[in-house]
């Protein structure tokens, strides 16, 4: 199975004998990656205890100790596991996720993994032989799992919901090149999925071809090697839609930029859609193409923000209710689930590992759903969270940003001056307090709860459209995370 020193050469550079892409290293680097855009708590929660076989076909085993982990792992990780082994294998091999009672009556594996080998950094960029032929276009189909029916909205992402939405459902693009950035676990990937899964299940007939970078760049290099570009230009071209994710991995790297830049020009000249996403905005990307670095700034860019109190609860339902698909018994109490909300502030994927382990402990253990049982969860896994944020801390954050004192803020002064710092600060007690509308009107001069709900709607629908706003909430929200 193994590669002799030139045709590893060829595929990923020089490289130390050491450096071998075993099966043990590849897995190694995919669970490293995966650690890092998924976070500590999926990690320890889900990916660590997963461990990798070759069976007798050449097919890579992704195994999973429980029948609800293997469809937890399907449809959360499964297309961007796939996405990297396919980046660091040299060898094009099928990749299949099942549990340890589908592994019973597979074939028998030829080599085994370490069950729980240690995470390390990567270092250097592999180039590894590209997906070609069929096997590219299963890779890079749209996930039908992520849609937007599964994609919660609120103050965080529904400027970039909205966008999506008019993207997938015209004739022809509104805007050219559309580009989402924000950072991990915010929705970037969802959305872009959401998209193409639009598309493909509409009566347009159009065709959307769903990339990440790295795919994108294998691709190339790929046909780089074998000296012959055309067909890869042809079949990324052929495309009605093209959507691309983790668009910072093409930064830097000359020749690529060249042809992305190339295959941007020559889709958006033909009037197709383009759609990238990155976890930093155009400007801060490190492009070293003028021309491309241009072309990305001269688009529609749209930021995705971590999401607040609010959308953390919808969140919370949502993964609740995709859960019963298997644990229809599956009961958690509402104290709970405002809990969770409350207490996992960092990221949906963190706040998705901690209840995925809530549910492991309780309903495949016949147990019910208890407060005690999520403060156990919480304490032996690395959540982040950040400080208990008050009423006061938000006055203070507000007034500082807009140089308003706090009297001014609670005043009855209606000056515009005063009204929208009074409205984005009444917003944000509701969105990141616990706090009651009545209890928030008293801290604001004594003001009826309706006020609050007035202020609230008005920050709310204003949102999508208001760019100016949507940078003075995001702003203050970094004031008050320190």
């Amino acid at each position: 199975m193994g590669l002799n020193n030139s045709s590893l050469n060829a595929a990923r550079g020089p490289v130390h004998m050491a450096d071998a892409p075993t099966i043990s290293g590849i897995w190694r680097d995919v669970r490293a990656r995966l650690r890092q855009e998924y976070g500590d708590v999926i990690y320890v929660s889900e990916i660590a205890r997963l461990r990798v076989a070759e069976d007798e076909a050449g097919r890579i085993r992704v195994i999973c100790p429980t029948e609800f982990g293997r469809a937890w792992t399907e449809d959360n990780l499964g297309a961007r596991l796939r996405a990297l082994w396919t980046a660091f294998d040299s060898e094009p091999r099928d990749v299949v996720i099942c549990s340890e009672t589908a592994r019973a009556a597979a074939p028998a594996p030829r080599v085994m993994a370490e069950a729980a080998p240690r995470a390390r950094t990567l270092s250097g960029s592999a180039s590894p032989e590209a997906i070609t032929g069929d096997r590219a276009i299963r890779t890079a189909r749209a996930d039908a799992r992520f849609t937007f029916n599964t994609f919660m909205v609120g103050s965080a992402n529904a400027m970039a919901s909205t966008a999506a939405k008019a993207i997938a459902g015209a004739s022809a693009p509104p805007f050219n090149p559309v580009f989402f950035h924000g950072g991990y676990g915010v929705g970037k990937t969802h959305l872009l999925a959401a998209i193409a899964h639009a598309v493909s299940i509409g009566e347009s007939g159009r065709k959307a071809l769903y990339l990440t970078a790295e795919e994108f760049l294998n691709g190339f290099q790929s046909a780089l090697r074998a000296r012959d570009v055309q067909p890869f230009k042809d079949q990324v071209r052929a495309a009605d839609m093209l959507l691309i994710d983790d668009v910072h991995f093409i930064a830097g790297k000359t020749a690529t930029e060249h042809e992305f830049l190339h295959t941007i020009l020559a889709l958006v000249n033909d009037n197709k859609q383009v759609v990238l996403a990155s976890h930093c905005a155009p400007k801060d990307l490190g492009i070293a193409d003028e021309r491309l670095r241009s072309v990305l700034r001269g688009g529609f860019a749209c930021p995705l923000h971590g999401p607040d109190l609010d959308l953390r609860r919808k969140i919370v339902d949502c993964k609740i209710a995709q859960a019963r698909t298997h644990c229809p018994d599956l009961e958690v109490p509402e104290t709970v689930r405002d809990f969770l909300a409350a207490r996992v502030t960092t990221s949906a994927r963190e706040l998705e590992g901690v209840l995925n382990n809530v549910i492991v402990r309780t309903a495949y253990m016949n147990l019910p759903v208890t407060m005690e049982t999520v403060e156990e969860v919480l304490g032996e896994l690395p959540v982040k969270s950040e400080r208990r944020v008050t009423v006061d801390d938000i006055q203070k954050a507000v007034s500082a940003y807009f140089s308003i004192s706090v009297d001014d803020l609670v005043s009855k002064r209606r000056s515009q001056a005063v009204v929208r710092p009074r409205h984005i600060a009444m917003y944000l007690a509701k969105s990141l307090t616990t706090r009651s509308l009545p209890d928030i009107g008293r801290r604001f001069g004594g003001r009826d709860h309706s006020t609050v709900i007035h202020a609230v709607r008005k920050i709310t629908d204003q949102l999508p459209a208001d760019a100016a706003l949507a940078d003075d909430v995001e702003a203050v929200k970094r004031r008050l995370r320190g």
